[in-house]
């Protein structure tokens, strides 16, 4: 760590000088205009240069050496790395690939269409960056797993009917959402900046704890379906408890509540018997993602 002198020039001005080697290897000059960013922290982050630009467009060459399901990966790479406009592009006639990808593109937040040819998709994402908030794009991932325990409960009990399709519907508007959660984060860290609206985000190491816990979120998504589709006896009520529980925690990051919410779940989990179902073993899983997002919000809440 260097320590610089605070100089004062003038009658209202503070200066500070940079390092020369610094100044040297970053190609700058006297007069030329850098950026910098105030922290929540009162530190000060100055940039050699401006950030990039995240809305330039981003081309997809696909062929057949790819498979259908990597080429749909590398569209939502291309979408959750922050492009504004995606243009795919076909080597040869590809329709299952095309019918798939359209598929995708429609269900990702904000994207739409603009040109569909024989060899070439267009999309661009028409949402407001400025607008999303990361508290309320959570409160929204939180609402959507209570909605699919209330609707797995109902399954357990044996009510079917439109239950089933409701509570895949659920799951993929929580993937929909988890892909805008990763694009923020990542559009924000392309920004020099760590701060956002919500009030949440006070470093670096936030941004990557809400990616962590809108991951940890996502796969118990993914548990729910799963013993939807493996149906047996496991407690949801007590699941949906301990769920929302600590994603409340997210925002208020009581450590003695957390403390709490962590000795029940190691509790239980550890009684658990794994191997009676699937059910159980996925009934187990979701209660150490839980656990898991209680470890992150505990780091977080040290900043």
């Amino acid at each position: 760590m260097e320590f610089r002198k605070i100089q004062f020039t003038g009658r209202s001005s503070y200066i500070i000088s940079l390092p020369k080697k610094w100044v040297k290897e970053h190609n700058l000059k006297q007069g030329d205009t850098i950026p910098l960013t105030i922290n929540p922290d009162g530190s000060i982050t100055i940039f050699p240069s401006e950030p990039r630009d995240v809305s330039e467009k981003k081309i997809l060459r696909l062929s057949k050496e790819f498979s259908p399901d990597m080429a749909i990966r590398l569209v939502i790479s291309a979408y959750i790395q922050g492009y504004d406009v995606l243009e795919i592009h076909f080597t040869e006639e590809m329709p299952i690939y095309k019918v798939k990808i359209r598929k995708v593109l429609q269900s990702l937040p904000g994207v739409e269409i603009i040109l569909d040819e024989p060899s070439r998709i267009v999309a661009k994402s028409l949402l407001d960056e400025d607008e999303v908030n990361l508290v309320e794009l959570l409160r929204r991932i939180r609402s959507l797993v209570v909605s699919m325990l209330g609707d797995l409960e109902l399954l357990i009990q044996g009510e079917d009917g439109e239950i089933r399709r409701d509570i895949n519907d659920l799951e993929n508007e929580l993937d929909r959402f988890y892909f805008l959660i990763v694009r923020t984060v990542n559009r924000l860290l392309s920004k020099h900046t760590v701060t956002e609206e919500s009030g949440i985000v006070k470093r670096t190491f936030d941004l990557m704890g809400i990616l962590f816990i809108a991951r940890e979120i996502e796969r118990i998504g993914d548990h729910i379906i799963r013993i939807a589709e493996n149906p047996g006896e496991v407690d949801v009520p007590y699941l949906r408890e301990k769920f929302e529980a600590m994603v409340a925690q997210i925002e208020k990051r009581d450590l003695k509540a957390i403390d709490k919410l962590m000795l029940e779940l190691r509790a239980t989990i550890k009684a658990t018997d794994y191997r009676q179902s699937i059910a159980k073993e996925s009934f187990r899983r979701i209660l150490e993602y839980i656990e898991n997002i209680g470890e992150t919000i505990i780091n977080m809440a040290l900043s």
